[in-house]
């Protein structure tokens, strides 16, 4: 963790899957970061803080969007042993020429994981399940963090072929939210379901606990309007 009382957690995904969008939401903040209708829009890694009046609850960061995932478990199957633990398999990548060449932004999003609590894994829910999307998921399972897939753009989509595959891969718990109609539950739901993930709750616990109060006086002033 960063300190004793917050918790970082890593947003990553593929390029265009809303990761900005989310983390804007999250953070009540329109104007975090660039959102652009283009690949690869988020080129660095960026932090944000949410804090209640008792300090930083949690520091989020915003990563650039996995393109060649694949790429790095070729490299990792030419270059290190399938006998290692994952995370020394990529210590080995990291410390490679090929992360600060041709796969550096696959790099600083695994860097950054490897320094956080845990990573909210954004899919756009319109998307097939394709084999570049599995094999993200491999690269990211080798950090030993939990992660939590979120899924975007949920209205009207089913979701089974998705939750089938993630299902294979040992990830059961994940959430909906639709960063383009905003759902308060919606959120809550993705903090408390994020919680389960983890060993100790209670930094997600006083943020469900803020975020309620917010919105209370939110709706209270709008009934007094």
């Amino acid at each position: 963790m960063t300190d004793s009382k917050s918790l970082s957690l890593a947003v990553v995904g593929h390029t265009n899957t809303g990761k900005t969008s989310l983390l804007r939401t999250l953070l009540r903040d329109g104007g975090f970061g660039e959102v652009a209708d283009a690949s690869a829009t988020t080129r660095h890694v960026e932090r944000a803080a949410v804090c209640d009046g008792g300090g930083t609850l949690l520091y989020l960061y915003d990563t650039p969007g996995l393109e060649d995932a694949g790429g790095v478990l070729d490299w990792l199957e030419a270059n290190t042993s399938p006998r290692e633990d994952g995370v020394d398999r990529l210590q080995a990548f990291l410390a490679s020429p090929a992360a600060a060449g041709e796969f550096g932004q696959e790099a600083k999003v695994l860097r950054q994981l490897l320094q956080s609590d845990s990573a909210l894994y954004v899919i756009d829910a319109r998307e097939p399940v394709l084999n570049k999307y599995k094999d993200e998921l491999t690269v990211l399972s080798w950090c030993a963090k939990p992660v939590m897939p979120v899924f975007n753009f949920v209205g009207g989509q089913d979701l089974s072929a998705w939750t089938t595959m993630l299902a294979r891969r040992n990830l059961h718990v994940y959430s909906g939210f639709d960063t383009v109609a905003f759902d308060f539950e919606g959120e809550i739901r993705l903090w408390d379901n994020l919680a389960t993930m983890l060993p100790e709750r209670t930094v997600l616990d006083r943020l469900i606990a803020m975020r309620r109060r917010e919105w209370h006086q939110l709706d209270g002033e709008a009934k007094r309007e």
